[in-house]
Order: C-alpha cells, then sequence, then structure tokens
C-alpha cells in the first residue's frame, strides 16, 4: 500500500512523513516549497464531523510527474479523491493509466464543480465510485444508479446510520451500518468505509461482503477519535 502526494516544506510536513513512515506505507512524495494541506475539521455533539475550511497549500497546483505515473502503472488497486481544490491532481492521476482495480471517493459531489458531471466524464476510467450522501438524496441516488446500469459501473452510496448500497446491478445491494456504543467521530468512517470494501472485492469480487466489510470498518473507525490511532510526541 502506497501513497502518492506533495507536501510542502513546513513542520505540518514532518507530522505527515512520521504517519507514514509509523504505518509502514510506501510513499511517492513531492517535496514543493510551500506549505502542506491542511483539512480544519470540527464536530458536532453526536460526533457527526464538521468540515471548517481547507487549505490547499502545494496541492493547489501540483500534477503528477513522470515518476509518479509509473507508480500508477504499476499499481493492483487504485484509489483516488476528488474536490474542488485538488481537481487539477486529480484530473492528472485519472489520466495516468494503470491495469487494475480503480476506484474514486467523490464525496457528496457538493465540493466539485459540475456536481455529478465529473463522475460521467470519467465513468470509463475508474471500475468502482464511492459517495457520501444521505437517504433524503433520493433523485441523486437514482440518477448515480441509472449511470451506473448504463455503463457497467460500480457506485456505493454510504448513507451514514442508514448503512450503504451498492449501484449498478439488476438490483441494489443493501448493507446495515453496525451499531456501535458510542459515536466519537465520523472523521475518516468513510475512508475506512472504502479501505475495507476495496480489500475485500479486490479479493472476491463479491460486492455483498464488501459492502459489510466496509461497514466493519468505519464501525470502528467512528468509536475513536481521528481517523487513525495517533500519538505524537514530537
Amino acid at each position: 500500500m502506497g501513497v502518492i502526494t506533495a507536501l510542502g516544506t513546513d513542520p505540518e510536513s514532518r507530522l505527515v512523513r512520521r504517519a507514514l513512515e509509523r504505518f509502514g506505507l510506501e510513499t511517492c512524495l513531492v517535496e514543493r516549497e510551500g506549505a502542506t494541506s491542511i483539512q480544519y475539521i470540527d464536530q458536532q455533539p453526536s460526533g457527526e464531523k464538521i468540515f471548517v475550511r481547507y487549505e490547499q497549500g502545494v496541492l493547489g497546483d501540483y500534477r503528477v510527474g513522470p515518476r509518479e505515473r509509473e507508480v500508477i502503472a504499476s499499481s493492483d488497486v487504485l484509489m483516488a479523491v476528488v474536490y474542488a481544490q485538488i481537481e487539477g491532481f486529480f484530473h492528472s492521476v485519472m489520466e495516468s493509466p494503470s491495469p487494475g482495480l480503480r476506484a474514486v471517493d467523490f464525496g457528496d459531489l457538493s465540493g466539485v464543480t459540475g456536481g455529478v458531471a465529473i463522475v460521467e466524464r470519467y465513468l470509463e476510467r475508474f471500475h468502482v465510485g464511492f459517495f457520501g450522501l444521505n437517504s433524503t438524496d433520493v433523485d441523486l441516488i437514482g440518477h448515480l444508479e441509472r449511470l451506473a446500469r448504463s455503463r457497467g459501473r460500480l457506485l456505493v452510496v454510504t448513507l451514514g446510520s442508514d448503512g450503504s448500497v451498492a449501484l449498478g446491478g439488476e438490483e441494489r445491494i443493501a448493507c446495515p451500518a453496525l451499531p456501535v456504543p458510542e459515536v466519537i467521530d465520523t472523521t475518516g468512517a468513510g475512508d475506512a468505509f472504502a479501505a475495507g470494501f476495496l480489500r475485500e472485492y479486490y479479493d472476491s469480487g463479491r460486492v455483498a461482503e464488501s459492502l459489510a466489510a466496509g461497514a466493519r470498518n468505519a464501525a470502528l473507525t467512528v468509536q475513536r477519535l481521528g481517523a487513525f490511532p495517533w500519538e505524537d510526541g514530537g
């Protein structure tokens, strides 16, 4: 498992490097003069995350180069994420071919230019798309389902406490969220879900089992503060 990104020359970049080293992740890092990207997050009393503001830093004008394209070309599974401030980076990733399973996290689509249009643009360049929506987003979910069926793609919608649903087959495949004693922090729950889903899906190709694996990962994540366990003394 590896990470491709750009880091700045600020103290925050050292924190990111230590975290990557601690978890033993392979990296393809580009250091650029400037600030490392930062997402500021607050919480509701329920533990639900609130995105306060995002400082794009050096990722704003970063595009993958030859070294990064080589890493992408050798990947068995590629996971890309898109939001407005890094769309240029995202486009450069999606234009880099790879032979394995390709997935994209589109979030709730409110933070990307053109909304669902970006999904339509890249439907032929990924196999699994992830979306974090609400069960009340009936029209959007229906539109995504029609897209998935028309282009033979698998789109997975997480719905918080309402579980998740996979779109693209003849019938929707739904999976409930796992109950937890207390929700501490939902930060990283969607990423954890996607990681669990993709690991199972890559191994077995079974959608229902993959949804369940994602639900187990997400349930563990929401019971702790932060996206992953971390204690840093320096």
